[in-house]
């Protein structure tokens, strides 16, 4: 879950950062990685919230 969630952000981080340069010529690198980081914890908690809770446990 960890590893789909990084290879998501940067993937989606990379694309923004050349649609940018491809558009204005240089990259704003505070804006494009913080983008990259809030679409890794968006994805990792979508991904996390996606996984059922065990109600059942055993009770210590």
């Amino acid at each position: 879950m960890l590893k789909k969630s990084i290879i998501t952000a940067l993937t989606i981080g990379i694309a923004f950062s050349l649609r940018e340069y491809f558009s204005t010529g240089n990259i704003r690198w505070i804006s494009s990685v913080l983008f990259a980081m809030i679409i890794f914890a968006f994805y990792f908690l979508w991904e996390w919230a996606k996984e059922p809770y065990d109600w059942h446990k055993k009770k210590r």
